[in-house]
């Protein structure tokens, strides 16, 4: 029975996983930047929802939707200040990447000066817990599976039923090309990190309410869903990237279980595992 509990929360960890590893995935395939800051952007759409509803007694929708709303915002605003202003000025991708690592430090060091590292929880309540037998699951895993599965099947519509997916799998099969035959690349570039910053905020949010974060949060976070990006295969934007979260989430439940101290270490395990047998992710052709 610990082991189907174990399963349980697993699952329900997956769900954290795949909505940052979506929207770090579409920046990635589309616009070939390793968004490191993106655990940033998590952060900063949990601390202002801790902030709003803890703090100032903000309605928790309300909360939610601005520190989302924060997020997305973040997330452009980095591209524009940050990353656009290295690369017209011929920095390559590389540089590009050191100058996101470079702003989520900066902001880790807010948050910390902010927060004091001290573990900021979101709610004031417990969570509702239903009991079938042995098992305990959470209101808030139901809650979360059914919003990934909407998240995944309305990203699903917009990425292959509309013409804006079309000009992204576009941008991600050929830049060059892209920009040639019509596709304004400036629109599509601000579109998605809108889009994928938004759900890092939304990540963000639903982790302060549930666990509540730390300034290193956003990294940790950010890392486990960077590996189930590579499980599953960076251009399988949709099914990788949830097959792959779902089997980070499992692992790291079970690890938490079998060894706690060592979670981070399965996980680097399982990285250099895949790297050697799959080094194109599991739905690599």
């Amino acid at each position: 029975m610990i082991a189907l509990q174990v399963l349980v929360s697993g699952l329900g960890l997956s769900g954290y996983y795949a909505l940052v590893a979506l929207g770090f995935s579409l920046i990635f395939a589309t616009v070939k930047v390793f968004h490191v800051a993106h655990g940033t952007v998590f952060l900063a759409g949990g601390y202002l929802f801790f902030f709003l509803h803890r703090g100032l007694g903000v309605n928790l929708l309300v909360a939610a939707l601005a520190g989302v709303a924060v997020a997305a915002a973040l997330g452009l605003l980095i591209d524009k200040l940050v990353y656009l202003p290295v690369l017209r000025r011929g920095g390559g991708l590389f540089s590009v990447f050191i100058a996101s690592l470079g702003v989520s430090l900066v902001f880790e060091a807010g948050y910390n000066l902010l927060s004091r590292n001290v573990l900021q929880v979101a709610r004031t309540e417990p969570l509702t817990i239903l009991t079938f037998g042995a098992v305990a699951i959470r209101v808030l895993d139901l809650f979360m599976a059914g919003l990934v599965a909407v998240v995944f099947g309305l990203a699903y519509l917009w990425l292959f039923r509309s013409t804006a997916g079309l000009e992204i799998r576009a941008l991600t099969d050929n830049p060059a090309l892209a920009g040639v035959v019509g596709v304004n690349v400036k629109r599509v570039r601000n579109t998605v990190f809108l889009v994928a910053s938004a759900l890092a905020g939304l990540a963000g949010v639903i982790t302060a309410y549930d666990t509540g974060i730390v300034p290193d949060t956003g990294l940790r976070v950010l890392f486990i869903a960077v590996v189930a990006v590579i499980l599953g295969g960076v251009q399988n934007l949709m099914l990788g990237t949830l097959v792959g979260s779902l089997c980070l989430g499992l692992l790291t439940a079970f690890a938490g279980l079998l060894f706690p101290p060592w979670v981070s270490v399965a996980v680097f395990l399982a990285l250099i595992l895949l790297i050697v047998v799959r080094p194109k992710g599991l739905f690599a052709t």
